[in-house]
């Protein structure tokens, strides 16, 4: 499975000079480095569509210029193997229907660490599902959202390299 994860430069680790992740090697992506309070609780986000992620990568970018003003919206791309993540607590929502909106208000409020019970205590390892508009009941078409809320679940992310880097954001009129 081929993910995007849109970002600005100054959030990249490890940096080299130039301001860019050092492709290959370890990622070191952290789960807990996130938005508190995102649709399926804090952890670390990609996607399927790589035009959501240059629109995240240019978000990051707008919102952090005042800090930086020379922020470049950048977009990795990675693996995650069909087989590990099977090996994943899971909890995938294929539409809006079936407690997603009440699963997303709970993660929205703060909502302690959403958990499989019958497996283990604890968040899951993934989440997968739709993106929502903020505190409506849409949901954007042409996006999804994976999001992976533990060490096991970033740990199964491989082949993390830069794809793109805007200058300093990415068109996406196309």
């Amino acid at each position: 499975m081929v993910l995007y994860h849109g970002c600005s430069d100054q959030s990249l680790f490890p940096i080299n000079q130039q301001g860019i992740v050092v492709d290959g090697g370890p990622h070191n992506i952290s789960h807990a480095a996130g938005a508190l309070r995102p649709d399926f609780g804090p952890g670390f986000y990609t996607t399927t569509w790589l035009h959501q992620a240059k629109n995240w990568a240019n978000l990051r970018v707008f919102k952090t210029r005042g800090r930086h003003p020379g922020a470049k919206a950048v977009v990795l791309t990675m693996r995650l193997a069909r087989n590990r993540f099977a090996n994943l607590q899971s909890l995938i929502f294929p539409s809006d229907r079936d407690n997603f909106y009440s699963f997303v208000a709970y993660c929205r409020d703060g909502g302690d660490p959403h958990a499989h019970l019958a497996y283990r205590s604890g968040p899951y390892d993934v989440v997968a599902g739709p993106v929502t508009v903020a505190r409506q009941t849409l949901v954007i078409g042409q996006a999804d959202q994976v999001s992976f809320h533990t060490a096991d679940g970033t740990d199964a992310i491989s082949g993390v390299k830069v794809l793109e880097v805007g200058n300093p954001t990415f068109d996406v009129s196309q």
